[in-house]
């Protein structure tokens, strides 16, 4: 990547990696977002501001974790809001690559209007399954800290069997839990029949959700709405591992006293291993869209 600009914006400490790994390729690498350790990652020190940090670069890496409510860049470490306007985006290289999480209708337009293209890669099927691992050890960091029990006969609901679903599903059935599985898909229910545990069709989840004390949802669209939620036990502790806008009716939970963790981004608890997969998959993006980066 010698003569490559990367921009790495926003984001937690996984971001370090793809600073890390962009030098290794030979690329030089622009920064803004505020996380520790980022000037020594880099190799230099964090643009003067988001415009900066864009200015001349063919690839912008953004957070995994995605958008906020806002538009903005997920940035754990700072409270200014990164939004990526078009005036931001006309800094970058002609035909530039924004990677991110997902976009918005508003992102579209404002890399439409710079020219800039978007590739939203956080649904990768590698990378999916690559951040299952991390994100469930953080789910079963998460339950540990929030329940008053062992988690060993605990029942557990795990709502979704995708490839997050599979892995969560199993760590809590490594802990010896009591794990049934939520989901719609005839294929997902048999998986959870082969794995051992319990399954439930979506549809019947009225009759059983009452009965667990730990609720962990990895599913995408808002499944626990306010009919549901007011059917669990009054101390169930419901985690949500999803990106915005979550799985879970976050204001009907407040209003029932449901304990509520929204744990997004949960394979940033394993920074190195996740920003390294994160980089690679990246690159095999990049590389596939880049034909002189294929010959080298």
């Amino acid at each position: 990547m010698k003569g490559w600009t990367v921009a790495v914006l926003g984001g937690d400490v996984r971001m370090l990696e793809h600073m890390r790994l962009a030098r290794l390729a030979g690329a030089k690498v622009q920064h803004y977002g505020s996380i520790s350790g980022a000037d020594e990652a880099a190799g230099q020190p964090q643009a003067a501001n988001l415009a900066a940090a864009v200015k001349g670069a063919r690839i912008i890496s953004c957070p995994i974790p995605g958008l906020g409510a806002d538009d903005e860049l997920y940035a754990k470490y700072t409270t200014e809001k990164l939004r990526l306007t078009a005036d931001v985006l006309k800094c970058a290289a002609p035909n530039a690559m924004l990677l991110t999480c997902y976009s918005t209708p508003k992102l579209d337009e404002w890399a439409k209007t710079a020219s800039v293209t978007i590739i939203p890669y956080g649904e990768d099927d590698a990378l999916s399954i690559l951040h299952a691992v991390p994100t469930a050890e953080g789910a079963i960091r998460i339950a540990i800290e929030n329940t008053d029990d062992t988690l060993l006969g605990m029942d557990v609901l795990c709502v979704g069997l995708g490839r997050v679903g599979v892995s969560v599903a199993q760590a809590f059935e490594g802990m010896k839990s009591r794990v049934s599985l939520a989901a719609r898909n005839p294929a997902q229910l048999a998986r959870a029949w082969a794995m051992n545990t319990v399954p439930i069709e979506l549809r019947d989840l009225k009759a059983h959700v009452g009965k667990f004390g730990l609720i962990v949802s990895s599913t995408s669209g808002r499944v626990l709405d306010k009919d549901l939620l007011a059917l669990t036990r009054p101390d169930v502790v419901i985690i949500d591992l999803c990106s915005p806008p979550g799985s879970i009716d976050f204001e009907a939970a407040k209003a029932l006293g449901r304990k509520v963790i929204w744990a997004r981004g949960q394979a940033g608890r394993a920074p190195r291993r996740a920003g390294a997969d994160e980089w690679q998959v990246l690159m095999r993006i990049v590389r596939e869209r880049t034909p002189e980066l294929k010959r080298a």
